[in-house]
């Protein structure tokens, strides 16, 4: 990416993070809208249970940029969002990360890791991203997926 096309997104300008946003499209589905942000389900599942949660209040692409109390609030919601995809999946470990750096907005990635996956006891994002795997489920599983995340956002 280009710096001038990233410094148009660090000012929120057609950021595709913003909301609103498309609770479906081909990258993701939504999982449920929480207190301040959007939990989401990617297509690529090599990872089982890997979501994005987003924020939804207002563009802004650190932490620092936040009043205490929507970071407070937005902890919160990737408290409740990890427990829940912890239930539904059963990792043996997850991984929790706060990049931005493809698209400066705040929003965490919730990566549940498993003995066995592709790049166990490593971070999931080789330095190539075309080398990423690409898994995507049986329209039934993911369903089932999304089933599972909501009802463990509900206990």
């Amino acid at each position: 990416m280009e710096y001038s096309q990233w410094e148009r997104l660090v000012r929120g300008v057609e950021c595709p993070f913003d909301a609103p946003r498309q609770s479906s499209n081909e990258h993701w589905d939504l999982v449920a809208q929480l207190a301040a942000s959007s939990l989401y389900l990617p297509v690529n599942q090599t990872y089982r249970g890997q979501c994005l949660l987003i924020l939804d209040i207002r563009h802004a692409t650190r932490p620092d940029e936040l009043s205490k109390n929507e970071w407070s609030i937005f902890c919160a919601d990737l408290y409740k969002a990890e427990g829940a995809i912890s239930r539904a999946v059963q990792p043996d470990h997850i991984n929790v990360a706060a990049l931005g750096n493809v698209i400066p907005h705040l929003h965490w990635h919730i990566i549940p890791r498993y003995r066995g996956d592709p790049r166990w006891g490593a971070p999931i994002w080789p330095t190539d991203l075309k080398d990423m795997p690409d898994t995507r489920l049986a329209v039934a599983d993911r369903t089932r997926l999304l089933k599972e995340i909501r009802l463990g956002l509900a206990a």
